[in-house]
Parts: C-alpha cells; sequence; structure tokens
C-alpha cells in the first residue's frame, strides 16, 4: 500500500459509522426479551431467533424514511470526512442488490431500492469517500459461516449459529466463503463506483490463506481501496483498535478506532447513553493527538430516520470542527515524548496546535520545542497571545549533559469558546527534544517511552504488540499492546525504567494509573510496588528517593463514556520532595510476584504532578 493512499487514509481523521440492518426493526427486542446491556445487531445471535423466523422479520424490513443525501449532508456538516456503512453484518442480510443471494434488501423486502447505490451516489454529489463494513466470517444465515471453534463471551452462546445448525462436525468455512463472500465482496466492488476503504469485521475460523485471497480479490478490483486488519491473520494495510478503545500513545502506524454514540452499534430503544457533542469533540481531538482516526458510529432506526439525540450531537460538533478543522485534518500527532495534563497537541507542517480542555485563564509552559516561534494565535478568531521564547544554546540541549530546555511561556486567556485551541506557528518546521520532558507542572510517563527488563534490559518499543497474532515467545511475557498498556507484568525481578526530566524543584504528588481489567481487587490489595527516583546530575547518583504502595483504588475515570477496556483505576502513591531539576532515572519495580495465575499490572501511566 502506498504512502500517499495512508497519508490520505489518515489526513481524513473523522468518519461516520453506520450500522443498519434488519436488527434496527426490533431495537433491541424480540418476543418480549431483550439483549439487556448487550449490543442491538447482535439480537438475533442472543435470542436465538431462528433462521425462519429472522427471514419472516426481515420481510418487512421496509425504511421508507431513508434519504441518503440527507445523511451525507449532516456527517458532512459534522467535519466527517469519510462514510463507512454495514454492507452485510452478521444476521447474513445483505443491505444492497445482491445477484449471488436472494437475501437482500431489493429481493427479500417490499421495498425494492438499493440503499448502497443511493448512499453511493450521495457521497460522489457531496466529495464524500464512501467505505463499506462487510463481515466476512461470521453469518447467522448460513450454516457453514465461522466461529463455531471459537469460545464466546457475555450473553453470546456462540459466535456461530448453533442453535439452528447444532452440529459442527459437518460445517465447512470454504462453502460458504466461496458461496457468499467472494461474490458479494466482487459485487461491492464493482457495482459502486470507487469504494476508499473495505471494512472487515470479527476474523473467526477464516485462516491465513482465505485472509491472504480475500485482501488479493480486493486489491485486484479496486487497487486503491484500503483494508482494514480485521481481514484477519495479521493482513491489511491499516490497524483497526478495538471498539471503543482509546490508546494513551501516539501510534506510529495507521489506526482506526471506531466508537459509539451510546453503548450499541446497531439501534436499541432503551440505550440512551448518549455522549455529549462535547465529549466527542474531546475525543476527536485526543484520538487526532494519538495520530488514530476516528470512526464514530450512529444507529439509523429501522425505518431509515435517525434519533433526534443523533441530529443533535452530530450538529452540536460542527461549529467546531468547522472552526478548528486545521488542527486535525492532515495533521501528525503529538510530535513530543511528553504529554498535557491541559489538553492535547497535534502538528503540521510549520505549525503545532495545541486544543485546551478548558476555557479559563491560565500560563503555561511548552517545553522542548526547537526553533524561532513567529506568533500563537486562536483558530477561531484569530487574536494572537503574549509569549515568551527561551532558547537553549545548541550545544547544551542534550538532556544527558546540561540542565537546560526550550521553553515557550504563553499566557492563555479566558475565553467563551468551547475547547480553544492555539497554533503555534513556527519560523521552519518545528522539531522537538527527543528526550521525556515535564511540560508545565506535570510529567506523564507512560510504558511505551520506558525501557523494559524481564531478563535483559530493552526499549519497550521494541516489544509492542501490534496485534493479537504474535508469536509470544518472541516477544516475551512482558510486553506493551498496541494502545500503549503495559500488558504481562508480574514478576519481582522485571522492572520499568525511564529517563526523564523533571524541570522544577519542589514538592510532588506521585500517582499510578493502572487500567481494571487484568487483575482482580484481591491481587490490587496484596501487591505491592516500589518506585524509586534517581536525580543523574548529581555525582553522588547512589542516592535514591523511595516510595513503597499497594494498588489502592483512590479514583477511577474513563477514556470514553462507553467503559469498554477504558476504565481506568488510580492509586495515590505518596508525596515525593525533589531538590533541583534535572534528569532522573525513575524505576517501577513489584515487591512480591503476583500470585493469581493470568494476573498481571496493567499499567497505563506514571504521573508526577507540582504541589502549589
Amino acid at each position: 500500500m502506498t504512502n500517499s493512499l495512508i497519508k490520505e487514509f489518515l489526513g481524513r481523521r473523522f468518519g461516520m459509522f453506520i450500522h443498519w440492518g434488519v436488527y434496527s426493526t426490533l431495537g433491541g427486542e424480540w418476543n418480549g426479551k431483550t439483549v439487556q446491556h448487550d449490543l442491538g445487531e447482535w439480537i438475533m445471535n442472543i435470542l436465538q431467533i431462528p433462521v425462519k423466523e429472522y427471514e419472516k422479520i426481515a420481510v418487512k424490513f421496509n425504511p421508507v424514511n431513508f434519504d441518503a443525501e440527507e445523511l451525507v449532508r449532516l456527517a458532512c456538516d459534522a467535519g466527517m470526512q469519510y462514510i463507512v456503512i454495514t454492507s452485510k453484518h452478521h444476521d447474513g442480510f445483505a443491505m444492497f442488490k445482491s445477484e449471488c443471494d436472494p437475501y437482500n434488501i431489493y429481493d427479500w423486502t417490499e421495498y425494492k431500492r438499493d440503499p448502497i447505490e443511493e448512499l453511493a451516489q450521495a457521497c460522489k454529489k457531496f466529495d464524500m469517500k464512501l467505505g463499506f463494513y462487510y463481515s466476512q466470517a461470521l453469518d447467522w444465515h448460513e450454516e457453514h459461516a465461522g466461529g463455531w471453534d471459537v469460545k464466546p463471551y457475555g450473553l453470546r452462546k456462540s459466535w456461530a449459529n448453533v442453535w439452528d445448525y447444532p452440529d459442527n462436525s459437518k460445517k465447512n468455512f470454504s462453502i460458504y466463503f466461496e458461496k457468499k463472500v467472494k461474490p458479494q465482496v466482487t459485487e461491492l466492488l464493482t457495482k459502486y463506483g470507487d469504494i476508499f476503504l473495505m471494512w472487515f469485521d470479527t476474523p473467526r475460523t477464516i485462516n491465513a490463506e482465505q485472509s491472504e485471497e480475500l485482501y488479493q480479490l480486493v486489491k485486484s478490483l479496486q487497487p486503491n481501496c484500503l483494508v482494514n486488519s480485521r481481514i484477519g491473520n495479521g493482513k491489511g494495510d491499516y490497524g483497526s483498535l478495538g471498539d471503543n478503545q482509546i490508546p494513551t500513545i501516539t501510534l506510529e502506524k495507521p489506526y482506526e478506532s471506531p466508537v459509539t454514540l451510546n453503548d450499541t452499534w446497531g439501534y436499541k430503544y432503551y440505550d440512551h447513553n448518549w455522549k455529549s457533542s462535547e465529549e466527542i469533540i474531546h475525543m476527536l481531538a485526543k484520538l487526532a493527538s494519538r495520530n488514530v482516526n476516528f470512526l464514530l458510529n450512529i444507529g439509523p432506526m429501522g425505518d431509515g430516520r435517525l434519533t433526534d439525540e443523533t441530529v443533535e450531537i452530530l450538529k452540536g460538533i460542527s461549529d467546531w470542527t468547522a472552526a478548528n478543522g486545521e488542527a486535525i485534518y492532515y495533521t501528525s500527532g503529538n510530535p513530543t515524548n511528553s504529554d498535557f495534563d491541559w489538553g492535547y497537541v497535534t502538528s503540521g507542517k510549520n505549525k503545532v496546535y495545541l486544543c485546551f480542555k478548558e476555557n479559563i485563564k491560565q500560563s503555561i509552559e511548552f517545553n522542548g520545542l526547537k526553533g524561532k516561534v513567529n506568533r500563537i494565535y486562536s483558530l477561531k478568531d484569530k487574536k494572537e497571545l503574549p509569549f515568551e521564547q527561551f532558547v537553549a544554546n545548541e550545544e547544551d540541549r542534550d538532556l544527558n549533559n546540561k540542565n537546560v530546555t526550550d521553553i515557550l511561556k504563553i499566557d492563555i486567556p479566558e475565553t467563551n469558546l468551547y475547547m480553544p485551541v492555539y497554533a503555534i506557528e513556527c519560523e521552519k518546521e518545528p522539531r522537538f527534544c527527543n528526550g521525556i520532558i515535564q511540560q508545565d507542572r506535570t510529567l506523564i510517563l507512560y510504558p511505551l517511552t520506558s525501557q523494559i527488563y524481564d531478563g535483559k534490559l530493552k526499549f519497550a518499543k521494541d516489544v509492542l504488540m501490534e496485534n493479537s497474532h504474535i508469536n509470544y515467545n518472541h516477544y516475551g511475557k512482558i510486553r506493551v499492546d498496541r494502545s500503549g498498556i503495559l500488558t504481562g507484568w508480574s514478576r519481582s525481578d522485571e522492572y520499568l525504567v525511564w529517563e526523564a526530566k523533571l524541570t522544577k524543584p519542589g514538592m510532588y504528588r506521585v500517582e499510578i494509573i493502572t487500567n481494571s481489567m487484568g487483575i482482580s481487587n484481591e491481587t490490587r490489595e496484596k501487591c505491592e510496588i516500589e518506585l524509586t527516583v534517581t536525580n543523574n546530575n548529581k555525582e553522588d547518583n547512589s542516592k535514591e528517593d523511595r516510595l513503597r504502595f499497594k494498588l489502592k483504588e483512590d479514583f477511577t475515570y474513563t477514556e470514553s463514556r462507553t467503559k469498554h477496556c477504558n476504565t481506568r483505576i488510580g492509586s495515590v502513591c505518596g508525596n515525593m520532595k525533589i531538590d533541583e531539576a534535572g534528569i532522573f532515572r525513575i524505576c517501577l519495580r513489584l515487591i512480591n510476584d503476583l500470585e493469581a495465575e493470568n494476573e498481571n499490572i496493567p499499567l497505563v501511566m506514571l504521573k508526577f504532578s507540582l504541589l502549589p
């Protein structure tokens, strides 16, 4: 895949995901039973609706209020730059006129329209890129579709249809793959013009050869069509993060995060846990700072209409994206090795963009930026901000030699703008210090910027787990997953170490943030961790400051309102006095091995906050 296609994909940054099908007519309920907290589009599986019954529901599917142009116009106004729609989900029903299978919206229903064709024409009219979701492995309408060989979770009895087709010994995935998958993917890529991407999903049962064959089929029909990693077996042009997964770090390789607007993908009439417009704006800025695309889902109702809440939320972000899109589209993620308590950072050409979570008056220090700054101004109203720049001598910049830093002091005014964004305009393309530097009053340390010892010392970036198809013997037990969270840390002879610069002396509060998954409350109460901090600038660097603490739950928060893998638990380690600024060696180690099998310390970050 050429860099130019990936560059365009990342440049578009913000897309609309549409989950819509027969399941939308049920709204999460069938015969008086609901899917409860599970997903609306999984209703056939969770309630084990027989194929014959589901076919009867499909006959009545008649989305007469579907308006493709209105949908695309709403996406455009919200600042979205591509659309991905479910052409066939796990229920097996095609949302387009398929010549190879009559189980589709044109031939099976009274609707007698092809909404995919209508959407393709609307996207062409509004210059919107179009992609297709296609469930290549799961299909509950088909006996031979995949998933019977993988253990399910939650309310799901199986990934496959085992209520109509209970004899797994007779199933042959190749029959389904040849009869339905390849012909329908061919139709999608030959009937609807240029397709931006194919979004495959849930690669259960499909083998490496079939994933490769499917990938090559897409490329043979449309060479410029991108393919996501959920095609399976390590294939694909870009990575799909987990559902509602928000990475903690800037990702170097191309990724996309699919996110729900409430707690479901397909429409559920009783799911009212809507994210606000403000939350969506925060997530857009945060994901852009991580160099990750934001694919935001909507779930139309069975008649084709959008819920009032969906329309209101999307309209609520339009003013912000119109004013601040320069900081989002065709930018790169946070270019520093540091993070910021006050907000998010992106960069592009000769500018750095600061997105502030709050609109209060404050003065900040932005450290490590090299090169002359011409001006700093608001993207919304173009008003310039006062600043002072302190530039270190070139020979003194090496963090390992001298206690110097390039410092940019900025006075941020109070404003009535929501989440204000300011551009730092540099004389030349900005460069940054390679080291980890305290930003303003906070130093944030992520596992990916550490070195990890598990028998030998190695950089965490060398054990980054890019996807689930890895050789654990190669990576070792302790590693960093693709969202930046440490996994596999369970032994007292393993530790993490950072070299980082604290720019101010004083008393710091130290906190450790861990993920809620991967460790039980009982283990949290038992395990003990030691933090040591050594000033590398001192001639006698044998003196260490130490803190010992347990992972008690002092506070919690979520990266998004949808809690899937996003709930964080914060533990206050204690206070530590730093006598002078300098380069410090910061080390975290377990005092005792974790006794419980398959448990580990899922470290998200270590944080030092300067107290008043």
